[in-house]
């Protein structure tokens, strides 16, 4: 795909769902992408034509609900209206392994708070999501099958802590919107 046209395609991104996610503060954020360029060589990434959101993660985020069915914020907003701000512990980098195509490497990521808003949301607010269980993490990148587990307990940015006081809720349409909680 040439960049004329690859550019054209991001100007009109569409997803499925809506999300709500937390960002990694800007300075830390930098530091875990830097970390991953300079430890993950290009040639374990994993790549696919058909799906250009994977490889590295250029965005570094704790994603609190996927899959929300709206496309504009308002029942969001209405939902956190009284919510506090979130606390956050990153941990050691584990791996998500997809059976079929790639692994993933993340930070993991501690926090009650996050736990209690995405309980919040999912108990107010339409979605669909084929994950029961909420594991909040800082995606780095997806990876070729096999190659996350030399990068697994590395614990680089274990017990780095931030605030967090807006979720962003990003719209089927990528649209973003902070919504200020605390």
């Amino acid at each position: 795909m040439n960049f004329k046209k690859w550019l054209l395609e991001m100007r009109n991104v569409r997803y499925d769902f809506s999300s709500t996610q937390v960002d990694v503060p800007e300075e830390l954020a930098k530091r875990i992408m830097d970390w991953g360029k300079e430890n993950i060589p290009d040639s374990i990434l994993y790549e696919n034509d058909d799906d250009r959101s994977l490889g590295r993660e250029d965005e570094m985020h704790v994603t609190v609900l996927y899959g929300v069915h709206s496309a504009y914020p308002n029942k969001v907003k209405k939902s956190l209206k009284q919510t506090k701000k979130a606390k956050v512990k990153l941990g050691k980098l584990k791996a998500f392994t997809n059976p079929d195509k790639f692994d993933v490497i993340f930070v993991d990521v501690e926090s009650p708070d996050l736990h209690k808003i995405n309980q919040k949301l999912r108990n107010e607010i339409p979605f669909t999501n084929k994950y029961d269980e909420y594991k909040p993490h800082v995606t780095i990148a997806y990876l070729k099958k096999g190659e996350s587990q030399k990068y697994v307990g590395i614990d680089l940015f274990k017990d780095e802590e931030f605030v967090c006081d807006y979720i962003v809720f990003s719209s089927k349409d990528g649209k973003k919107t902070k919504i200020n909680i605390g």
